[in-house]
C-alpha cells in the first residue's frame, strides 16, 4: 500500500484570507463606535455607528437568503 504524500506543515491561504478579515473586522468595529442619530418611521434614536452597521448588515444578510426563495430559483 502506498501511502499519502506529506502535506505542507504550513497553513494553507484560505486560512490567512479568513485571519485578515477577522481582524479587519474587528478594527472596523473598534473605528465605529460613535453615537449616531437614526431616523425611523415612527421615531428616531441614538445608537452607536456599528450596532446600526451590523443590524443593516443582517437584514440584508436574511434578505440575500430569502430572495431566492421568493423568485422560485431556489436550489433543488
Amino acid at each position: 500500500m502506498q501511502e499519502a504524500p506529506p502535506t505542507g506543515g504550513g497553513r494553507g491561504a484560505k486560512f490567512w484570507l479568513w485571519i485578515a478579515l477577522v481582524a479587519l473586522g474587528f478594527l472596523f468595529i473598534a473605528v465605529n463606535f460613535q453615537k449616531v442619530k437614526i431616523n425611523f418611521i415612527i421615531g428616531d434614536t441614538e445608537a452607536p455607528l456599528v450596532i446600526a452597521l451590523l443590524i443593516a448588515g443582517g437584514i440584508g444578510f436574511v434578505i440575500g437568503l430569502a430572495l431566492p426563495r421568493f423568485r422560485g430559483g431556489g436550489r433543488d
